[in-house]
């Protein structure tokens, strides 16, 4: 079995733990994990803020904004303002 090595602070780890390496195996299964959500929530953000844009820009009113979306009007103004300089 080829097995590729990485350097992490100065020292070789395998770079795809071995299946009976569990405590590196559940480590990096943890922080890929991590990495997936972190992916997802960042997409939801730019999805909610895409379509807070659009709702301002259609003239709905930002306090009903704000209630829909669980936020306060402050953040909606911001996330408007953010729109209209890009």
């Amino acid at each position: 079995r080829v097995q590729f090595m990485t350097v992490v602070d100065s020292q070789q780890v395998p770079a795809n733990p071995a299946p009976d390496d569990e405590p590196l195996s559940s480590l990096a299964m943890a922080a890929s994990n991590l990495e997936a959500q972190q992916w997802a929530v960042d997409r939801a953000e730019q999805v909610l803020t895409e379509l807070v844009q659009s709702a301002v820009s259609e003239g709905l009113e930002t306090g009903s904004i704000a209630a829909v979306a669980g936020m306060t009007t402050e953040e909606i103004e911001k996330i408007s303002a953010e729109g209209t300089a890009s």
